[in-house]
């Protein structure tokens, strides 16, 4: 049986953060292990006992989503962040993505697909619902340009595109893997080669530079 992910839920309003907590308890899959009123609690609480994930509030006080995300980044800390947002903000979005969230969902969503998408980020998927899917659908020239000094990258093959779209829907290499009756060493090294031609590092910036581009 597959170890439940261990969750550190970042919430400031207390009814909230029940609420999440109760909700979560209901999956096997997933177990909060530690709770956090702001992000500046959160370091506190990651720094004696690190979780496998953290999902958090966007908007908070002292230190909110990105602030932890950033501050984690700075102290070198590859603990992957899902954040949580009242409002569908395209804006918000784009700077959260920069700013290395690995997911990014609406409170609105229900149990299952707020647990499933945890389970994908703990796996090294990615998790942007609805907002990524509704950026791919915009037309083009309504994006946002996130990479306007950029050149444009060498060409990807057939099957690197295929790849990078299954990566853009939120997929894990375990699961690209299966899909396509491919190992998973192989899929890692698409990966690798889609991220040395785009110019990223990870993930998050191949999706976004992939809807800068309009190749998704």
């Amino acid at each position: 049986m597959t170890e439940a992910v261990k969750v550190l839920l970042v919430e400031d309003q207390q009814l909230v953060r029940e609420g999440l907590k109760g909700l979560l308890s209901l999956s096997e899959d997933v177990r909060v292990v530690s709770e956090a009123s702001d992000g500046a609690h959160a370091l506190e609480l990651i720094a004696a006992d690190p979780p496998d994930l953290i999902l958090s509030d966007m908007r908070m006080p002292r230190l909110d989503g990105l602030g932890l995300i950033r501050a984690l980044a700075a102290r070198a800390l590859k603990i992957p962040v899902v954040l949580l947002t009242t409002f569908d903000d395209t804006a918000v979005f784009d700077e959260a993505v920069r700013a290395g969230a690995r997911g990014f969902l609406l409170k609105a969503i229900s149990p299952d697909t707020l647990v499933q998408a945890i389970k994908d980020v703990a796996a090294g998927g990615t998790a942007f619902r609805p907002s990524l899917t509704e950026r791919m659908e915009r037309p083009a020239h309504q994006v946002e340009r996130a990479f306007e000094a950029t050149p444009e990258p060498d060409p990807l093959s057939p099957k690197e595109l295929q790849v990078l779209r299954l990566v853009a829907s939120g997929r894990s290499n375990t699961e690209i893997a299966a899909l396509l009756g491919n190992s998973e060493g192989v899929i890692k090294n698409h990966c690798s080669a889609v991220f040395s031609k785009m110019g990223v590092r990870d993930r998050t910036q191949a999706v976004l530079r992939a809807i800068d581009l309009g190749w998704i």
